[in-house]
């Protein structure tokens, strides 16, 4: 159980040395968003899903329910968000506010089934995930340190925000989910991971480079199936 923590505490040293490699790395942006978008929803589809199927044996049809919450819920909320900030003079520093807000709810969630997807001991592979996660953070911390006010170093909101990966695996760690329970949640957490590499992750219109996209979802394959998940 200590290689979950051992990985989200990885997730947060890479937010918090953010504004170190951002300027280096910056300019391959588009490309690590792409790659990334790749490799995380090969995962999904190809891993994640079938679990989530298996699971309903335990949890039963209310599965489909929590799966659907986890992405409903994420969306409701960033549209809540974004739809409140009433002009324009208020948008820089509300915006500010929701990144922020964000960040630490879709980190939280990475923390949360960064400890549910390893806690079968029996299929190791499954820490394959964390190259996915360890991109998404990466490109998302990008993002972040454009923020100057919420990014301080100094403050509360950065504490919270560096390490929200690992509060993520410490909550799910402490609810000790029951088998049933653990399908729920595991199902909550998949939706809410949908939503964002449907939403956040996969570049929009004419952004990103396909190719790059290609090479991620080719390489998560054949490490799955290196794995035996799905052959």
């Amino acid at each position: 159980m200590i290689v979950p923590f051992v990985l989200a505490f990885i997730l947060s040293m890479v937010h918090f040395f953010s504004e170190e490699y951002s300027p280096k790395i910056e300019r391959f942006h588009s490309e690590l968003l792409s790659f990334s978008a790749g490799l995380f929803i090969t995962f999904i589809f190809l891993d994640l899903l079938p679990e989530f199927f298996a699971g309903i044996e335990f949890a039963g049809r209310i599965a489909f329910l929590a799966l659907l919450l986890g992405f409903v819920i994420f969306h409701i909320g960033e549209k809540y968000i974004y739809q409140h900030i009433t002009n324009k003079r208020e948008l820089l520093s509300e915006l500010q506010a929701v990144h922020a807000l964000g960040f630490f709810i879709d980190h939280f969630t990475v923390g949360v089934a960064l400890f549910l997807t390893l806690s079968v001991p029996s299929e190791s592979f499954r820490i394959l995930i964390f190259i996915p996660l360890l991109l998404h953070t990466l490109s998302s911390s990008l993002s972040l340190t454009h923020l100057d006010e919420v990014y301080s170093r100094k403050s509360i909101q950065s504490v919270l925000l560096t390490f929200s990966p690992l509060l993520g695996v410490a909550f799910a760690f402490l609810i000790s989910p029951a088998e049933g329970t653990y399908y729920l949640l595991f199902s909550f957490v998949v939706g809410a991971l949908l939503y964002v590499v449907i939403r956040d992750t996969i570049p929009k219109g004419r952004k990103g480079d396909p190719l790059f996209f290609m090479a991620g979802f080719l390489l998560s394959v054949i490490l799955l199936a290196a794995a035996g998940t799905f052959l």
